[in-house]
């Protein structure tokens, strides 16, 4: 079982799936009602579609270092769960230490290729973190119930067959084995206090990144990989 300590001893009744799409005003309380809370990279939503997370869950370590990642998630996730091996996940010392990520191997994407076949015959395509996860719940998890929010099933990669798992979360949705909710109307907006947190921690985990892997422990090539080749 590739999970950890979060799901040790738990009785996990619903679990909220936070996909990184818009999420309307009326769904966000449903998000921290849920036993357990798993968002993804940059996690956008933190802080105003809900204040929990229990995962984060990043395709690859760097993720950790794009200008996009929300600090908040980051500062209050109890486990970081890398969707790959640690030899293709690892790039970072600060990350390490902060996050003590546990890193999922390629166990949960081979889990997704085997649901997605029926509608990518080919195999052409990379799972998306989103449904690397359904698929291991839906495996270790089969009495849980699972909500997904922000789940809009398309983006910029090209290596994800986003059609294909739209197909494939739809029968699911009929089979009644997962739950996405969609509510029209506003979207949420984070609020004065949330921003003021949201960017002091922000400032905070860019300091620390440049200090500790620009400066002190990173090697030439991790630089190199974070920072481009002129670093």
């Amino acid at each position: 079982m590739m999970t950890g300590s979060i799901l040790e001893g738990r009785t996990i009744g619903t679990v909220a799936i936070v996909g990184n799409g818009p999420v309307s005003e009326a769904d966000a309380p449903l998000i921290d009602e849920a036993d357990m809370v798993l968002r993804f990279n940059s996690a956008p939503a933190l802080g105003a579609a809900g204040q929990r997370v229990d995962v984060l869950m990043l395709n690859r370590a760097r993720v950790y270092m794009s200008k996009r990642i929300n600090p908040l998630a980051l500062h209050r996730a109890p486990e970081v769960w890398v969707n790959d091996t640690e030899e293709n996940g690892r790039v970072d010392w600060l990350f390490e230490r902060e996050c003590k990520p546990r890193y999922l191997g390629l166990g949960l994407k081979d889990k997704a290729r085997q649901q997605l076949k029926r509608f990518d015959p080919f195999e052409t395509s990379q799972p998306t973190s989103g449904a690397s996860i359904i698929a291991e719940f839906l495996d270790v998890l089969p009495e849980t119930k699972i909500h997904l929010f922000g789940f809009t099933h398309q983006g910029k990669q090209h290596t994800h067959d986003w059609t294909a798992e739209k197909q494939w979360v739809e029968q699911l949705i009929d089979e009644g084995r997962i739950v996405r909710h969609l509510t029209p109307g506003p979207l949420v907006r984070r609020s004065l206090t949330g921003k003021l947190e949201y960017w002091l921690r922000f400032l905070e985990k860019r300091a620390k990144h440049y200090l500790h892997n620009k400066l002190l422990h990173s090697s030439a090539s991790t630089k190199r990989r974070i920072f481009g080749r002129d670093a």
